[in-house]
């Protein structure tokens, strides 16, 4: 029950996030707004999508170090893509545990290990989209309320990064050290929250590896250009390039801090209501920030959509394979999520 229930008020969410984002929009503006767009920069966009998922399997194999070397890096693409296909189609972030366990069947460290590195990679994204903030600062003319949450948000990322790396140095002693005041706290200190920072302590250790750090930094930095340069992109195809690049990496920024709220698969109606506030700050009219925020996530999904579907052909797994596996809800029943064995 409470597993439909975070279900429905993820749902709820979107809907009402959709319903901000989309009201008083002058919706002949917006059928004007596709259909002159130039769909030519559909391409190099859908190559930016591939590039940054390349470097993505690059970087969750470095985060695997040592254990990802028994991966090809042709199959952990596959993999990331795979997890793609299910976000975006069901609930629950399931993309990540599938992925974990695609990797961990393979890998000596199994499914913990992949999983560890999963959530490390969540922490380094976080961790860049409130660099980017930073970067942004002196360029964007940011309302308070924007500037306010995003430090505070980006000083607690950073915060609980400096705690984690100290956990680290301590290894599984460290955590229960901690554990003996946080267990007290309600739902922080549920058994299933420790076993996820005692997770995130055995990943961290592999930002202490020089020989892997460099690569793990650069394949970071490359990611999140890569997602900036394709906003832009899908600006240009939506002849919006009077815009500075700056506005694109706005979008992206906002829409970085919106995926922390629950919401439906794909995250619909939080993304678009996001990018919506994002592109105010540069002046855009609404009806024309909407088409773009609903055209750059519907090209994205799509594309991740059929890349997954392909990843599962490649790896010759079908939905019904993975169900068995790993006890997945069904298509049809939203009232379960799969839980790692």
């Amino acid at each position: 029950m409470k597993r439909r229930l975070r279900v429905i008020a993820g749902v709820a969410i979107s809907a009402l996030f959709l319903y901000l984002a989309a009201r008083g929009i002058d919706w002949a503006e917006l059928g004007r707004l596709f259909s002159t767009a130039n769909y030519v920069y559909l391409v190099p966009a859908f190559l930016l999508l591939i590039a940054i998922n390349w470097v993505r399997a690059v970087r969750w194999r470095l985060l695997m170090y040592p254990d990802g070397g028994q991966l090809s890096l042709p199959r952990v693409f596959w993999f990331v893509n795979i997890g793609y296909f299910f976000n975006n189609v069901f609930p629950a972030k399931l993309g990540e545990v599938v992925r974990g366990y695609l990797a961990g069947r393979v890998i000596p460290g199994g499914i913990g290990r992949a999983l560890s590195a999963l959530l490390l990679e969540r922490l380094l994204d976080v961790l860049s989209v409130v660099v980017l903030l930073v970067i942004l600062i002196p360029f964007v003319d940011l309302p308070p309320w924007a500037m306010t949450g995003g430090l505070l948000f980006g000083g607690a990322a950073v915060g609980g990064t400096v705690a984690l790396l100290v956990l680290s140095r301590f290894g599984d002693a460290g955590v229960t050290w901690l554990w003996r005041y946080v267990g007290r706290i309600p739902v922080v200190g549920h058994p299933k929250v420790r076993a996820a920072v005692e997770n995130l302590v055995r990943g961290f250790g592999v930002l202490s590896m020089r020989r892997v750090l460099p690569g793990i930094i650069l394949g970071s930095a490359l990611v999140w250009l890569g997602y900036g340069t394709f906003n832009y992109v899908i600006m240009a195809a939506f002849r919006m390039t009077y815009l500075p690049f700056s506005a694109a990496a706005l979008v992206l920024c906002a829409t970085g801090f919106s995926m922390v709220l629950p919401s439906s698969p794909g995250a619909m109606g939080v993304f678009e209501w996001a990018g919506v506030q994002a592109l105010a700050v540069y002046g855009v009219e609404q009806s024309l920030a909407f088409g773009y925020m609903l055209g750059l996530h519907l090209f994205t999904n799509l594309v991740l959509i059929a890349i997954g579907l392909l990843g599962l052909l490649v790896e010759g797994l079908s939905y019904a394979d993975l169900r068995g596996q790993m006890a997945l809800p069904s298509a049809a029943s939203p009232d379960s999520t799969a839980t790692p064995s």
